[in-house]
């Protein structure tokens, strides 16, 4: 035992204050009474020995954890800034990219890669590893180790060929050249997008495999704004794909396409914007767009009977001119519905199949013209009083009230706006203008649902439906309800220039997960006092109603699985009559208004089991409708 004791209590690295004396435990016990004595003193320092190494232990023990919890504490304070300073360029890298600037983008990526890769290296290593093991720290551990690995994918791998496709792709490749488009950038780009579109599901879906439940709030909230910003990729994702896919296809990469475009006049009202006025027919061919035949609406119109079978819910809302008359069509405020029955009138009172529709109204031409700039007003009593050009700021009054106070033959009003549409589009086709602010004036333009797209391909359609430009009813958006108010005229004039449109949304009460909003619809009529006195083809000429009101049908659809519990109109007749289309609660009240009147209609609408934000899709007017809502951002199912 004292040559173990001797050994253990030697070692060099012990030092000199554990050493036993030279000869110590070798001699004899020496007795002085009794025998059992240097048995306990022995007994003693073995104990005291003990406690040495078991705090010597203890305290080492300690130091190590202490380091540890600091080396931890310091790469996750580090990785904190590093994530936090890639979250914000992530943004950033967004904006530019989508400005078009590649220059610039280009480096915010090179920052950006910096901060991911050191967030992620930061994060990783035999510390972090045994911290995983940790329970309810380990899990938080594993999420945010996750967030780095997905931020540093992106940075390194799904942004940089984005960023590729941007610099083949810009804005400025859309450049018309001697009137055509080169189809041949935007082909070349569709796997470089379709893979990053797939990296980018593959990131978020490994970020909404997380835990929904029990992380810390400080890991919880980083993992839901990356969720967040990914969906928002996402969906950006969706419509790159979508534009390499089609584009080509669509613009006759493949063979000559042809395309009636309905150019819609708000000034007498449908659900979808306004009455087809002028039909243009479009040939596609390799990137050129041309001109082939313009029709007006009128000589589409009063069909013996309808060209398409409607259904019993089409026939009670819309009546059968939605399918006898081109000028009606858009009744529906469902536009794939109403570019079928347009292109089945086409088909039959003209001949020859079209492989889509689109359809534009003149807020659209306002955007068109600022990025081409002005063109030239056919001659004729419109530009004597409205000047030689049409622009950008004079589009809409000439467009939609200017040739009604100038012109009062129907006929000529019809070739006017057949010129007018003419025009325009001849100075987009053949490049005149900014192309950058040609594009930006197309998308402002889908985001007001003033241009619409349908295709006669089912499987370019799949692709559109659902987009900004597809203009399909519906009734949710993901997990988002939406509530579409719709209009149609009822005047049988174009009094719709006078009238003005606001819809709030409020009093939210969550139930069950259900939610129950109240509805505000307010229609204002801005005709002057003595618009009885205007021509007779703008006021309807007493026909309908007396001679300066507005009629018009309004239509309120609920929500997807939603309810419209009750209708109260501020002014007149309370009556309202139900429907159901398309599987949506519908609720249609008609209203009369003499210059200078409003009317507010109140609805109470359950909107089913959808937890988002509601959004609200309504009618293109010429002045864009004033939306409001004042509702919880959620409603979940377990409230």
């Amino acid at each position: 035992m004292t040559d173990h004791l001797e050994t253990a209590m030697t070692h060099e690295k012990w030092g000199s204050q554990w050493q036993i004396p030279e000869g110590a435990g070798r001699s004899p016990v020496q007795s002085t009474g009794s025998t059992h004595a240097p048995t306990r003193r022995h007994a003693r320092k073995r104990r005291r020995g003990t406690a040495r190494r078991v705090l010597l232990t203890a305290t080492g023990v300690l130091v190590l954890v202490i380091g540890w919890g600091a080396w931890l504490a310091a790469d996750g304070l580090s990785a904190y800034d590093d994530l936090r300073e890639a979250a914000g360029l992530v943004s950033t890298f967004e904006e530019q990219a989508l400005a078009g600037d590649v220059t610039t983008s280009s480096a915010t990526l090179a920052d950006l890669q910096g901060h991911a890769t050191a967030a992620r290296d930061a994060l990783h290593g035999p510390q972090w590893w045994l911290a995983t093991k940790i329970p309810r720290l380990g899990e938080n551990v594993v999420a945010v180790q996750v967030v780095s690995e997905v931020v540093d994918d992106l940075s390194q791998r799904t942004l940089p060929s984005l960023l590729e496709v941007l610099d083949q792709v810009d804005p400025g490749s859309f450049a018309l050249v001697d009137g055509r488009l080169d189809l041949a950038p935007i082909a070349a780009a569709a796997p470089t997008v379709l893979a990053a579109q797939a990296s980018v599901r593959d990131q978020l879906a490994r970020i909404d495999a997380l835990p929904a439940t029990g992380l810390l709030t400080a890991v919880a909230e980083p993992v839901a704004d990356l969720s967040s910003q990914l969906a928002r990729v996402d969906s950006t994702m969706k419509t790159a794909v979508k534009a390499v896919v089609l584009l080509p296809a669509m613009l006759g990469a493949e063979g000559p396409r042809d395309y009636l475009l309905l150019v819609q006049n708000t000034a007498e009202p449908r659900a979808t914007g306004g009455i087809p006025g002028s039909v243009l027919l479009l040939r596609a061919d390799a990137g050129a767009v041309t001109i082939v035949d313009q029709r007006s609406g009128g000589d589409l119109g009063n069909l013996p009977a309808p060209v398409v079978e409607l259904s019993a819910e089409e026939l009670s809302l819309f009546g059968t001119n939605l399918g006898a008359d081109m000028r009606d069509v858009n009744f529906t405020p469902d536009f794939p519905r109403s570019a079928q029955i347009a292109a089945s009138i086409w088909s039959q009172e003209v001949g020859g199949e079209v492989d889509g529709v689109v359809s534009m109204d003149p807020g659209t031409l306002a955007l068109v013209l600022g990025a081409t700039g002005p063109v030239p007003m056919p001659p004729g009593p419109v530009a004597r009083v409205a000047g030689d050009t049409l622009t950008a700021e004079n589009a809409s009054q000439v467009l939609l009230n200017q040739v009604y106070l100038s012109i009062f033959d129907p006929a000529a009003q019809d070739l006017f706006f057949n010129a007018t549409a003419a025009t325009v589009f001849a100075a987009a086709a053949s490049g005149q203008g900014d192309p950058s602010a040609m594009v930006d004036a197309l998308v402002q333009a889908a985001d007001q649902d003033r241009l619409m797209v349908w295709s006669a391909h089912e499987d370019e359609q799949v692709h559109l439906t659902g987009t900004v430009i597809s203009g399909d009813l519906r009734g949710a958006d993901g997990d988002s309800p939406v509530l579409g108010v719709y209009l149609n005229d009822g005047t049988a004039a174009k009094m719709g220039h006078y009238l003005r449109a606001e819809v709030s949304v409020g009093s939210d009460v969550c139930v069950a997960g259900a939610r129950t909003v109240t509805v505000d619809v307010t229609l204002t009529s801005t005709a002057p006092a003595d618009a009885a006195d205007l021509p007779s083809y703008l006021t309807g000429g007493g026909n309908v109603v007396p001679e300066g009101e507005v009629r018009t049908n309004v239509l309120l659809y609920a929500p997807e699985g939603g309810l419209i519990d009750a209708v109260r109109v501020s002014d007149g007749p309370q009556g309202f009559s139900s429907h159901v289309h398309d599987g949506l609660a519908v609720a249609v009240v008609t209203t009369q208004l003499i210059p200078g009147a409003s009317v507010t209609i109140s609805y109470d609408v359950t909107t089913g089991h959808l937890p988002g934000p509601i959004s609200i899709r309504a009618t293109p007017l010429e002045d864009l409708w004033v939306k409001t809502t004042d509702l919880v951002p959620k409603c979940g199912s377990d409230v």
